[in-house]
C-alpha cells in the first residue's frame, strides 16, 4: 500500500497581513487626499470653457443695448466733440457691467458704474462701484441708463418687481444671487508704456466702431442665505478668476 505524504501549504503569517494593509491604508489615503483637488479641477475648468463660450453672447447683448449707450456707459473722455481740443481724461471712468448665469444660457446689462480702485471694493460692497444713473452729452442730450424716459427698463437695476416677471422683460431678467459671471466692458485709454500717448483703440466720435476691453471675471454674486431670502454675497475681485479679451461694435 502506497502512503501519500501532502505538504501543507503556508499561509499569510499575522505580521505580513498587518503589513499589506497598512501599506493599502497609505496608498489609499494618499489617493483619496488628491480627490478634493481632481473635483475642483474639474469645476474650474467648466467655468473657464462656460467664460470661454460669453464671447458671441456678450457681442450680441452690447449690440442689442445700442451703441449709444455702450459709448456712454464706456466713457472715459470729454471734449471728444471738440474741434479745437484733443481728448482729455474724464474725471471718471465709466464701466458697462454684463452678467450671466452660471450655466451661461443667459447674459443681461446689470448696470453702469464708476470706476473704483481694487483696494477700495470688498465682500462687504454690494455693487461693483456708484451706480451712475445717467450720461450728460457734450453737444446736449442725456443718455439713460436704468429707465427710459418712457419708465421701461434698461438695465437690470432698472426692473421692477412687476418688469421682472412681465414679457418681454422678463427674458432679461437674472436674479441677483444667479449672477455668477460678470463682464466688465471699458474703453481703451492710453499706452501702458507711456500714459501721455492714447492707445491705438482709443475711442473717437469719427470713428464708425467702438473698441472695448472686456473682463469676464467669475464668481461675482453667490447665494448666501444668512442675508435672508433670494440673499447673495458680492465677490471680492482679487477672489476671481479672468479672462480678457478686445471687442468691438459698430454704430
Amino acid at each position: 500500500m502506497e502512503v501519500v505524504v501532502t505538504k501543507a501549504k503556508k499561509g499569510f503569517t499575522l505580521l505580513e497581513v498587518v503589513i499589506a494593509l497598512t501599506v493599502f491604508a497609505f496608498l489609499i489615503g494618499g489617493l483619496l487626499g488628491f480627490l478634493p483637488w481632481g473635483v475642483e479641477g474639474v469645476g474650474q475648468v467648466k467655468d473657464q470653457s462656460i467664460a470661454y463660450g460669453l464671447v458671441d453672447g456678450t457681442q450680441v447683448e452690447l449690440e442689442r443695448m445700442g451703441f449709444s449707450l455702450v459709448e456712454a456707459g464706456t466713457n472715459r473722455l470729454q471734449e471728444t466733440y471738440n474741434s479745437t481740443l484733443d481728448p482729455r481724461r474724464a474725471p471718471a471712468v465709466y464701466q458697462v457691467l454684463l452678467v450671466a448665469t452660471a450655466q451661461g444660457d443667459l447674459i443681461s446689462f446689470e448696470h453702469v458704474v464708476k470706476q473704483e480702485e481694487q483696494d477700495y471694493l470688498d465682500s462687504t460692497q454690494r455693487e461693483e462701484g456708484e451706480v451712475i444713473e445717467q450720461f450728460d452729452k457734450d453737444l446736449g442730450g442725456i443718455v439713460n441708463f436704468n429707465r427710459t424716459p418712457d419708465d421701461l427698463p434698461v438695465s437690470l437695476t432698472g426692473f421692477t418687481e412687476e418688469d421682472q416677471t412681465t414679457f418681454p422683460h422678463s427674458t432679461r431678467w437674472i436674479p441677483e444671487e444667479e449672477r455668477y459671471f460678470l463682464i466688465k466692458c471699458t474703453q481703451f485709454g492710453w499706452d501702458d508704456e507711456d500714459p501721455s500717448i492714447p492707445h491705438r483703440h482709443q475711442h473717437h466720435p469719427s470713428n464708425g466702431f467702438l473698441a472695448l476691453q472686456v473682463d469676464v471675471q467669475w464668481p461675482y454674486k453667490i447665494p448666501d442665505p444668512s442675508q435672508g431670502e433670494n440673499g447673495f454675497r458680492r465677490v471680492a475681485e482679487k477672489y476671481r478668476k479672468h479672462f480678457r479679451f478686445p471687442l468691438a461694435i459698430v454704430r
